[in-house]
C-alpha cells in the first residue's frame, strides 16, 4: 500500500506542477491539440480535484519518504515528453478516458481518500459548447503612482500649447498675483480691484482677427475661449486661489479637475469676486463659472474637447473726480485758505496760511462725476474634435500622424449693459427717459473645419476653413431714438487660412495666412517668423506680421438713451498694421525685444470735449486716423542673482511718430497713440529656505515708474477709452513691499501696496481725474491638493 501512495503522489505532483506551469509548458505544439478537443473539458476537473487529492494522503515526516517522493517526481517530469509524443490527433479522445479510469480505480485502493464524481467522464450530450474567448483591447500604460511627478499634471490650451501645474514660487509669481493672473507690466489698474485698466504700452501682433462687440474697457478679467484651460490628470487636483480685495469683499476663484479614466478628464472652476472700493460709486463683482472636458481614445486617435463658460463681470463706475474733489485730494491734509475772490490769505509774516485737514483722506467723501453701473455678460458652448489618421511607426514609443481632420464650433451670446437710476448733465443731452439702459448685444457663431497634413520633410501644414455669423443689435426702447439708424447688424463672412511650421538647419520656420473671402467685415493676416538657438544660452527670434482688421461693431453703429452717443459709421475702413519684431535672449544677461509698427485707418474714440467744460462734460465720437502713426518700442528684461538676492529689472522705452494732418482744414488731428515714453519696474528681492527647509521664504521690494503721457479717459457710458490731449499724468513712483512663502504646495502671499504713497504727494492718477489706489496691505494665497 506504501508503495502505492508513493506512485500516486508522484503521479499528481508531476501533474499539478505541469500543469501549474500555464497547463502545457513543456511542449505546446502537442498540448494544442488537445486543448482544442472536445473532450478538454475533462481536464479542468482533473486539475481541480488534485489538491482534495493531495491533502488527503498521510503526512510522513522520514527522510524515506521524502526522499522517495522526491525521485519520483523527477522520474515522472522526465517522461512527461515521451508521453506526448505517443499522443496523436486521434488517440487523445481515447486515451483521457482511460487515464481517467485507472485513476479512479487506483483511488479506489485508497481507504482515507474521497471518491469524487469530478472523474468521471462527462456523458458526450453534458458536454458544454466550445467558448471562444474574445481578443481584449490592449489597455494604454497607465504610469504608476509612486513614479508620478508634478509635470504628469498637463495643463492644455486651445491653441495646442501645453504647460503644467507648477507649484514653485518665483518673482513671475509675484507679478502674476493680481486679478488678471498676468503680468500686468504694461497695464495700470484704477483703484479699486477689478475695476479697470488704463494702457502703458501696446501690443498689435495679438488679439481676435474679427469684430467683437466692443466695450474693451469692461473686458479686462473676461475669460475668452482661447483662455479655457484643459487638463489630464493622474490623481484628483484642486487650486484655490484667494486674495483680500478693497473693503467689503472677497476674491476667490476655486478649480477642481479629475481624470475619471485615462481617456475622460472633467473640470469645474468658479471665480466669485466682490470689491466695495474706497471711492464712491466704484464696486466691482464677478461670477464667472466654467467648465471644461476632454476625452480621447486608448490609441489617442480620437479626441474631441468642449467648455461652457456663463459669465458676469458688473461695475459700479463714478466717471471720475469733479474739479472740486481733484483739488481736495490732491492737496490733502493741508489746504491753503483763500478769501471770496479766491486769493490766498498770507499771516503777519506774509506766509499762506494752511488749514490742516484729514477728513479727505477717507475717500468716500470725495465726490465724483456721476453714479452708475455697467455690465457685461456672456455664456459660451465649444466643441473641437479630430481624429488622426496615416499612421507611420518612428520608433517603439512614437507614432506620427500624417494627417489630423476636425472641427470646431463656437457659439457666444454676449451683452454690454449701461445703467443710471436718472441721467445727468456729464453725457449733455438725452431723450428724457428715465431710468437711463443703453444695451448692446451679439451672437455670434463660428464653425471651423482644419486639416492638419505631417511630415518629416515637408513639416506640419494646417488648413481652416471659417464660418461666421454675427447679429448685432441693441434692446427696443418704448421710443425711437433715431429713426435714421439701423436696428443692427446681421451678416455672416466666410474665412480661409493656412498655417506651416518646420525645423529647417537649426532654424524653426513659421508662417501664417488668414483670408476673408467677401468684402464686408473682412480680416487678413500675413505672417512670417523665424528663429534659433543660436548657443547653448542666446535665442533668436524675427517676425513680421500684416493686419487688415475691420473695427468691432460699436464703431460702427451704436444707440443710446443720450442723444450724442448715437452713430452709424458704416463707411469705416480697415485698420492696417504692419508689425516688425525681433528678440535676443540670453539666460543669464537677459532678453532685449524691439517692435516696430504701423499703423493706418486706425479706429479709436475721441474726445470733442471743449476745454471750456473739460471734467464737467464728456463728449465721446468714434474716428479713424487719416494719417499713419509709427510706434515704436524697445523693452529689457533681466534677472540678475547674487546669491540669495536677486536683482530683476523690466526697462520699456517707446515712442509715436504721426504725420502732420494734411487732408483737414478745420482742426487738426490730434496726437490718437498716447504713451509714455519710460516704463521700468525694478525688484530686488531675498530668497532662502528657511525653518530647516520646512518653508522658502521670499521678499522685497518692487519700484514701480512711468514718465508723464496723456493717458486715455475712462467714458463708463460706452466702456471705452477714449483719446485726449488736455491732461497729462504720470511721474510718480510706486513701492511695493511684499513678503511670500511656499509650505508644500501653497504660496502665500502678503503685500504693502503703494506704501510711499502719503509721502510721494497725492497726485497719482489711473486715467484724467481718476486716482490710482492708495498704500494698502492685502493678504492672499494659491493652494494646490494633489489627491
Amino acid at each position: 500500500m506504501s508503495m502505492a501512495r508513493y506512485f500516486l503522489a508522484s503521479f499528481f505532483a508531476f501533474t499539478f506542477f505541469s500543469i501549474s506551469d500555464d497547463f502545457f509548458s513543456i511542449n505546446r505544439s502537442d498540448f494544442k491539440v488537445i486543448y482544442n478537443n472536445k473532450h478538454t473539458d475533462t481536464i479542468p476537473k482533473v486539475i481541480d480535484s488534485l489538491p482534495r487529492v493531495i491533502d488527503s494522503l498521510p503526512k510522513e515526516s522520514n527522510e524515506i519518504f521524502k526522499n522517495s517522493l522526491a525521485d519520483s517526481i523527477t522520474k515522472a517530469i522526465d517522461s512527461l515528453p515521451k508521453v506526448l509524443d505517443s499522443l496523436s490527433n486521434n488517440s487523445v479522445t481515447d486515451t483521457l478516458p482511460k487515464v481517467i479510469d485507472s485513476l479512479s480505480k487506483v483511488l479506489d485502493t485508497l481507504p482515507n481518500v474521497k471518491k469524487d464524481d469530478s472523474f468521471k467522464l462527462p456523458p458526450k450530450e453534458r458536454i458544454p459548447p466550445k467558448k471562444v474567448r474574445k481578443k481584449k483591447k490592449p489597455l494604454p500604460y497607465i504610469k504608476p503612482m509612486d513614479s508620478v511627478t508634478i509635470a504628469d499634471y498637463r495643463i492644455m490650451y486651445m491653441d495646442e500649447s501645453e504647460t503644467f501645474v507648477d507649484t514653485s514660487l518665483t518673482i513671475q509669481k509675484e507679478y502674476r498675483f493680481n486679478f488678471l493672473k498676468k503680468d500686468n507690466f504694461e497695464l495700470l489698474p484704477f483703484a479699486n480691484m477689478g475695476e479697470n485698466y488704463n494702457k502703458l504700452g501696446y501690443d498689435f501682433t495679438d488679439g481676435l482677427l474679427t469684430p467683437q462687440l466692443g466695450a474693451r474697457g469692461t473686458h479686462y478679467g473676461y475669460f475668452e475661449k482661447e483662455d479655457i484651460q484643459y487638463f489630464e490628470v493622474p490623481s484628483p487636483l484642486t487650486e484655490l486661489f484667494f486674495k483680500t480685495s478693497l473693503e467689503q469683499g472677497q476674491h476667490l476663484d476655486a478649480l477642481i479637475t479629475i481624470n475619471t479614466s485615462p481617456r475622460l478628464n472633467i473640470a469645474f472652476a468658479y471665480r466669485g469676486f466682490r470689491s466695495l472700493g474706497k471711492y464712491l460709486s466704484s464696486k466691482a463683482a464677478a461670477s464667472q463659472f466654467r467648465f471644461s472636458s476632454q476625452y480621447q481614445s486608448y490609441d489617442k486617435r480620437y479626441r474631441m474637447r468642449f467648455h461652457y463658460a456663463s459669465q458676469t463681470l458688473d461695475r459700479q463706475v463714478n466717471g471720475g473726480l469733479t474739479n472740486d474733489s481733484v483739488y481736495f485730494f490732491e492737496e490733502a491734509p493741508n489746504y491753503l485758505q483763500t478769501n471770496a475772490d479766491g486769493e490766498p490769505i498770507l499771516n503777519e509774516d506774509g506766509e499762506e496760511v494752511y488749514d490742516n485737514y484729514d477728513g479727505f483722506l477717507d475717500r468716500s467723501r470725495l465726490g465724483t462725476q456721476i453714479t452708475g453701473e455697467n455690465e457685461l455678460t456672456g455664456k459660451r458652448y465649444f466643441v473641437e474634435q479630430y481624429y488622426k489618421m496615416l499612421p507611420k511607426v518612428i520608433d517603439s514609443t512614437t507614432t506620427l500622424y500624417k494627417v489630423k481632420a476636425g472641427h470646431r464650433f463656437n457659439y457666444e451670446t454676449k451683452y454690454y449693459n449701461f445703467r443710471q437710476s436718472s441721467s445727468d448733465d456729464y453725457f449733455l443731452e438725452n431723450y428724457e427717459v428715465s431710468p437711463i439702459s443703453d444695451r448692446s448685444q451679439i451672437r455670434t457663431m463660428e464653425n471651423t473645419l482644419f486639416l492638419n497634413y505631417t511630415t518629416r520633410l515637408m513639416g506640419t501644414l494646417k488648413l481652416n476653413l471659417h464660418t461666421y455669423f454675427w447679429n448685432y443689435f441693441f434692446e427696443d426702447n418704448p421710443y425711437e431714438s433715431d429713426p435714421v439708424l439701423s436696428d443692427g447688424i446681421k451678416t455672416s463672412q466666410f474665412a480661409f487660412s493656412a498655417a506651416w511650421n518646420k525645423p529647417l538647419a537649426k532654424f524653426d520656420l513659421e508662417a501664417k495666412v488668414y483670408k476673408s473671402l467677401k468684402p464686408d467685415f473682412a480680416s487678413d493676416l500675413l505672417s512670417f517668423k523665424i528663429s534659433r538657438n543660436v548657443t547653448k544660452n542666446i535665442d533668436f527670434s524675427a517676425q513680421y506680421q500684416i493686419k487688415s482688421q475691420a473695427p468691432n461693431f460699436n464703431f460702427q453703429l451704436y444707440k443710446s438713451d443720450y442723444t450724442n452717443y448715437n452713430w452709424e459709421n458704416r463707411n469705416f475702413k480697415n485698420q492696417q498694421f504692419s508689425v516688425l519684431s525681433f528678440q535676443l535672449g540670453h539666460k543669464k544677461w537677459g532678453t532685449i525685444s524691439a517692435d516696430w509698427t504701423q499703423l493706418n485707418n486706425y479706429a479709436y474714440f475721441r474726445n470733442y470735449t471743449s476745454l471750456v467744460y473739460l471734467n464737467e462734460e464728456l463728449l465721446t465720437l468714434p474716428d479713424q486716423t487719416q494719417n499713419q502713426i509709427d510706434y515704436f518700442k524697445l523693452r529689457f528684461f533681466q534677472n540678475l542673482k547674487f546669491g540669495k538676492f536677486s536683482l530683476v529689472n523690466t526697462i520699456q522705452y517707446q515712442k509715436t511718430f504721426q504725420e502732420e494732418n494734411q487732408d483737414r482744414t478745420e482742426t487738426l488731428e490730434p496726437n490718437i497713440l498716447n504713451v509714455p515714453e519710460f516704463i521700468t519696474r525694478n525688484t530686488l528681492m531675498f530668497s532662502s529656505h528657511v525653518f530647516k527647509k520646512a518653508m522658502y521664504l521670499q521678499t522685497g521690494a518692487t519700484f514701480n515708474f512711468f514718465t508723464d503721457y496723456y493717458a486715455d479717459i475712462y467714458n463708463p457710458l460706452i466702456g471705452e477709452f477714449v483719446t485726449q490731449n488736455n491732461t497729462k499724468i504720470g511721474e510718480y513712483p510706486r513701492v511695493d513691499f511684499f513678503i511670500n512663502a511656499k509650505i508644500q504646495q501653497t504660496r502665500v502671499f502678503l503685500k504693502y501696496e503703494h506704501l510711499n504713497s502719503s509721502r510721494s504727494g497725492y497726485n497719482y492718477y489711473s486715467a484724467p481725474f481718476t486716482p490710482y489706489r492708495d498704500g494698502i496691505i492685502r493678504f492672499g494665497l494659491v493652494w494646490n491638493f494633489f489627491q
